[in-house]
């Protein structure tokens, strides 16, 4: 594995990145899910070569080698996002988010519309405001990473431990429960890049993903009815993570939005729409 590019932030953290496709194309940053990095954006490389596009794909704080930023916010992220930008001669550029990623690229299209040209979700979490739609248990499951203390971080300490120590056992913790339709994605040609993505989230331990996950399910502290900016959302019938009634709901809120839905499900839908995802960010 290729170790991450790095920038120095103005408070002194460090952020890791990754870049793939075109050197010169047209700039998209990607955002990663709750248990994930920069490296599952590799998947795209040629298809971002292909379309022209220069992807740059950043750690969140406490993933991958970027510091952990205590007591962060949705909204911090942007800042981080524009930072990495203009430290990188980038004034305009697309946003796609897969997962959790999903939220922070909204964040960035609420914060920094001026500079935000499109946006692509895939398989995204959704607003609180939408929550009435969620999986009952999934629902449960958030609400006790908000609400009881340790919790978050506790359900992830076990797959950190796993990550380092357990290679065979964290690969298949990773599987466990996915829809056919993932698990054909994590046994064929993507799987060793998605196996060593969710390690990568786990480099310095479990506190980036517990700090996301609650971060995510909680109020965004934006309404996303105020979004400026297009957006446009692939999600998947079979997504067992976040059902296709909340993709439908929160599409719904939006004031320009495309909703596509497949039959995939929640890594699948990621896979089989790359191109798609790229394009839709960089058109505009």
């Amino acid at each position: 594995m290729t170790e991450p590019s790095t920038i120095e932030l103005p408070d002194g953290r460090t952020l890791s990145y990754a870049e793939y496709g075109d050197p010169e194309g047209t700039p998209v940053f990607a955002f990663h899910g709750v248990i994930g990095s920069r490296l599952m954006w590799s998947l795209c490389d040629e298809a971002a070569r292909e379309r022209g596009v220069r992807l740059v794909a950043p750690d969140r704080p406490g993933f991958g080698a970027s510091a952990f930023q205590r007591n962060r916010r949705l909204l911090d992220w942007p800042t981080d996002v524009c930072a990495l930008a203009d430290s990188l001669g980038v004034d305009r550029f697309g946003v796609v988010g897969f997962s959790g990623g999903g939220p922070h690229a909204m964040a960035c299209a609420h914060a920094a519309p001026d500079r935000v040209r499109g946006v692509a979700l895939v398989s995204t979490v959704t607003p609180p405001e939408t929550r009435d739609r969620a999986d009952p248990f999934n629902e449960a499951v958030l609400s006790a990473t908000r609400f009881v203390p340790g919790f978050s971080q506790a359900a992830f300490a076990s797959s950190a431990w796993l990550a380092e120590n357990a290679w065979p056992q964290f690969r298949t913790a990773l599987k466990a429960g996915s829809p056919p339709e993932d698990r054909a994605v994590f046994d064929g040609p993507a799987g060793e890049t998605l196996f060593a993505d969710g390690a990568e989230a786990f480099r310095n331990g479990a506190r980036g993903p517990a700090h996301d996950l609650p971060l995510v399910g909680n109020d965004w502290g934006f309404d996303v009815r105020d979004c400026r900016v297009p957006v446009d959302l692939w999600h998947g019938r079979a997504d067992a993570t976040v059902g296709p009634d909340l993709a439908r709901a929160f599409g719904d809120l939006l004031p320009e939005a495309d909703l596509y839905l497949g039959d995939g499900a929640h890594y699948s839908t990621y896979v089989d729409n790359r191109g798609a995802l790229l394009d839709a960010a960089a058109a505009r």
